[in-house]
């Protein structure tokens, strides 16, 4: 569970823009706090010379636009904090979820610093952005909603990440309560799907449908477009719409299934279990049946509620083999890594992008300075640098920048912003095809190494027992 929340830095009265930004990023980057810099990662800026640059992106941007704003309207960053429930993430793996919020939120338009903190029984980042853009045209809009939309992509990165999630109850989306049941495995809408199931096949109409469901304790409601049901006595203080638990749950779904027998379990493939094949499940079911002291330490370990889980997973999908599990969490896999190596391609490329648009516009803004410079006699460069040695910094970091890109000619910021642009979509399609296969991924993965598990204590337990018949045997003569 991550919590997040945005604080905006303003100038002062009584320190230099210069000075906020060092004390600020100093102390985000602590090394007592932040394992002498390790968890400090940067985006755009050096971790050591980021209050400079973006002390410097504030000087071009008032000498391009010409605006000036008085101290306590002046927004010169802005902190967000994104804090962890305890023992949940690694420090390591913090750092790259808040890398990964900063750049989402700010689109790679703004430099930021990422310091994860380790100092309290809670890992929180701190994320240090600039707000003035990498361009120096215009500033972060620090609109009314900012926060809700953060902590919308936190909560989605934390739940592509395996970390739970928990929304305001105000919030659409999942209740805390409903969070919270569905975590000890009675949701609402579980359970209201496993009543559904049971009650249709027992009735004529559906209208008797709705009196037995009635009589299982759940309110009914049909008003307008929506069937929803509410188990009243069990403390469910929202509606659920019936549609939400899938398309077997519409109204008109629900009016065909009445009287018929409840829903058979299909393969990934859309083919149903022969029940003459089910020889893996009907293996692991008598082999629990039969316990013994090697399923009573892997119970100990794994609970019967794990097991349980595993066995419903191979019915509900058909699996009866396990040479078809196998190649089924292989492929699955597969398709997840696939997926993470578009995903970091893209972002490879962003970063790319944005780190030459930058030092393009540094280039731009800083060349006349440069100009100067190099036609000063030499007695009175050493002044000049020094008044200006942030900009000649930024200037010469530019000039290396475009050695290393190795093309004479450098593309337009337009062409660039606009390749940006295509690729942050093409990001955002993957992740929402990533998100599925990742769970689908790890769902068999937890299966097969459930049934590894199971069967290795089998096979472990036939060994001592042969070893132990064997031994007697021996004896005897």
């Amino acid at each position: 569970m991550a919590i997040s929340k945005i604080k905006p830095r303003h100038a002062s009265e009584g320190k230099t823009i210069a000075q906020i930004l060092k004390d600020r990023l100093d102390y985000n980057e602590n090394p007592d706090k932040t394992r002498d810099g390790l968890l400090v990662k940067t985006y755009q800026c050096n971790a050591d010379t980021a209050w400079k640059e973006f002390t410097v992106s504030k000087q071009i941007y008032t000498s391009i636009t010409g605006r000036t704003r008085k101290p306590k309207e002046d927004v010169i960053s802005y902190l967000l904090i994104q804090s962890f429930k305890s023992g949940e993430i690694t420090p390591e793996d913090a750092t790259e979820l808040g890398y990964q919020l900063a750049m989402e939120f700010t689109e790679g338009q703004h430099q930021f610093v990422v310091a994860t903190h380790t100092d309290r029984h809670h890992i929180h980042c701190h994320i240090e952005f600039n707000s003035t853009t990498l361009d120096c045209t215009h500033k972060f809009n620090n609109y009314k909603d900012t926060y809700r939309t953060i902590r919308k992509i936190s909560d989605r990165l934390c739940a592509e990440h395996g970390l739970s999630v928990i929304s305001e109850p105000k919030e659409k989306g999942q209740h805390y309560a409903e969070w919270a049941h569905e975590r000890r495995g009675t949701s609402w809408k579980a359970a209201l799907k496993n009543t559904i199931d049971r009650v249709l096949p027992t009735v004529r109409t559906f209208d008797d449908f709705l009196a037995a469901m009635r009589r299982e304790g759940y309110e009914v409601r049909q008003d307008g477009k929506y069937l929803k049901f509410r188990a009243v006595g069990a403390g469910q203080e929202r509606y659920t719409r019936a549609k939400t638990l899938g398309a077997d749950y519409t109204e008109e779904a629900l009016r065909e299934r009445v009287g018929k027998p409840p829903i058979r379990a299909k393969h990934r493939t859309g083919r149903t279990a022969d029940p003459a094949k089910i020889n893996l499940i009907v293996d692991i079911q008598s082999r629990l049946r039969g316990r013994g002291p090697g399923y009573e330490r892997w119970l100990k370990v794994h609970n019967l509620k794990e097991a349980a889980k595993t066995l419903t997973y191979l019915t509900e999908h058909g699996i009866t083999e396990y040479a078809a599990l196998e190649k089924l969490a292989a492929e699955q896999i597969a398709k997840r890594d696939a997926a993470v190596t578009t995903i970091r391609q893209y972002e490879q490329r962003m970063e790319r992008i944005a780190d030459l648009r930058t030092h393009i516009v540094n280039y731009a803004k800083t060349r006349d300075i440069y100009l100067q410079y190099r036609k000063l006699p030499a007695a009175k460069k050493a002044a000049f640098a020094s008044a200006h040695e942030d900009e000649l910094m930024l200037h010469r970091a530019a000039k290396q920048a475009f050695e290393e890109y190795g093309e004479k000619k450098l593309p337009a910021i337009k062409d660039l912003q606009a390749e940006y642009k295509e690729l942050l979509g093409k990001k955002r399609v993957a992740y929402a095809e990533y998100r599925p296969l990742k769970q689908q991924a790890q769902e068999l993965e937890n299966v097969k190494k459930n049934v590894d598990s199971l069967l290795q204590i089998d096979a472990a337990q036939q060994e001592r027992e042969a070893e132990k018949s064997r031994s007697e045997q021996s004896q005897a003569r």
